[in-house]
Parts: structure tokens; C-alpha cells; sequence
């Protein structure tokens, strides 16, 4: 488990999801996740 951890810092997040989702569902998620995270940057800016 640790292992697994170290190797994914980065992907964390998205590693959250469950295991049960396809590809395509994952990806969806992780595009949905970057323009939330875009769209709160944004608001943070103005």
C-alpha cells in the first residue's frame, strides 16, 4: 500500500474514485476535476 502511495503522489486524487469505474468514466472525472480546479482559480483571480 505504501508503495503503491509513493509511486502515485501526483494521481492521488484521482485515486480516490472507485475501482469499480471504467476508463472512460475515470477520465471523464479527471477532465471534470481540472475545469472545477480552472473555474476556481479563475474566481480566486478576479
Amino acid at each position: 500500500m505504501s508503495k503503491e502511495r509513493n509511486g502515485k503522489k501526483k494521481s492521488d486524487s484521482q485515486d480516490k474514485t472507485a475501482p469499480s469505474k471504467s476508463t472512460k468514466e475515470k477520465r471523464k472525472d479527471k477532465i471534470a476535476k481540472r475545469i472545477d480546479k480552472e473555474n476556481e482559480r479563475r474566481r480566486l483571480d478576479t
